[in-house]
């Protein structure tokens, strides 16, 4: 559980750090080209993925925290009872790390700072975070694994 407990604190660290040198050295809605293909920018989403419920009146905000904290303290259990499937385990490892990554910005500023932008000329994806990379990352993980496991079958 060390180590689990480690790539956590790994990941929300980081997060917290690529994003307050966001917040504090580029200002709200400017960009630095890094390749013809990526950016960094500073948004900021006060909704969930996609930017759903972005332009909700300021409900979100505590409906979205209310929903990171349940997650936060639901997904450790689904950690404990996959400690013997490691695919499962990394999976709400890493989807624990971004809900805690993403709740202390929207706890601390009120939304979430996305940072990293992506596009093919004129088509843009959505800006996204660390935190959200992992819970994507965990996400895929964890379907594959029941993919894996449904086919096992």
């Amino acid at each position: 559980m060390h180590k689990i407990f480690f790539v956590i604190s790994s990941i929300v660290i980081a997060d917290q750090i690529t994003k307050f040198w966001i917040h504090k050295n580029l200002a709200f809605m400017t960009y630095l080209d890094i390749f013809p293909f990526f950016k960094i920018v500073h948004f900021q989403n006060k909704g969930a993925a996609f930017s759903f419920l972005h332009d909700a009146a300021g409900w979100q905000r505590y409906f979205l925290i209310t929903v990171s904290m349940i997650a936060i303290v639901v997904i450790p259990f689904f950690i404990k009872k996959n400690k013997k499937e490691p695919l499962a385990l990394w999976s709400f490892t890493f989807i624990l790390a971004g809900a805690i990554g993403n709740l202390i910005d929207r706890i601390y500023y009120g939304y979430v700072i996305d940072f990293l932008y992506l596009h093919v000329n004129d088509f843009y994806w959505p800006a996204f975070n660390i935190a959200d990379s992992f819970i994507t990352i965990g996400a895929f993980l964890l379907i594959f694994d029941m993919v894996k496991k449904s086919r096992e079958k």
